[in-house]
């Protein structure tokens, strides 16, 4: 778990800055997802932190729009992205106390660091994994 100490905060956006964000607290470091539908949300899998969504403050939301996604677990997810640039920005899932958001809309220095992949049973065939990190069929838990 990456530490963000004290009163530090962690800022983010999309790329057109009509979503600003700022995180307070801790964030979990990142995990790439290889599921189909990070890859169609990203246009390559997904690498993600997470952090309690009570601690995820909206700056600027202009853009903000969310789309609700089923997966092949649940049904109550959204995925929120910006509406002007069209930057991928965050997995929910409705009925969990954390959001997923996308490692590359943080500014740096994060000092975050990828630790594993998850849902590699889907992952595309235009790549590898080249790593060493822990892999997992699915969820982070099988």
């Amino acid at each position: 778990m990456a530490k963000n100490e004290g009163n530090q905060k962690t800022r983010g956006r999309c790329l057109c800055g009509q979503v600003e964000f700022e995180i307070q607290g801790d964030l979990r470091d990142v995990v790439n997802c290889h599921c189909s539908k990070c890859r169609k949300f990203h246009g390559n899998y997904g690498a993600y932190t997470s952090v309690k969504f009570e601690n995820l403050k909206f700056i600027k939301q202009t853009g903000l729009k969310w789309f609700k996604s089923t997966t092949d677990e649940t049904d109550n997810v959204r995925r929120g992205f910006c509406s002007e640039c069209g930057s991928s920005l965050f997995w929910h899932p409705e009925d969990q106390p954390n959001i997923a958001i996308a490692a590359g809309s943080l500014d740096s220095p994060t000092d975050l660091k990828t630790i594993g992949h998850i849902w590699c049973s889907q992952i595309g065939d235009f790549y590898a994994i080249k790593d060493d990190l822990p892999q997992f069929g699915k969820r982070w838990s099988d």
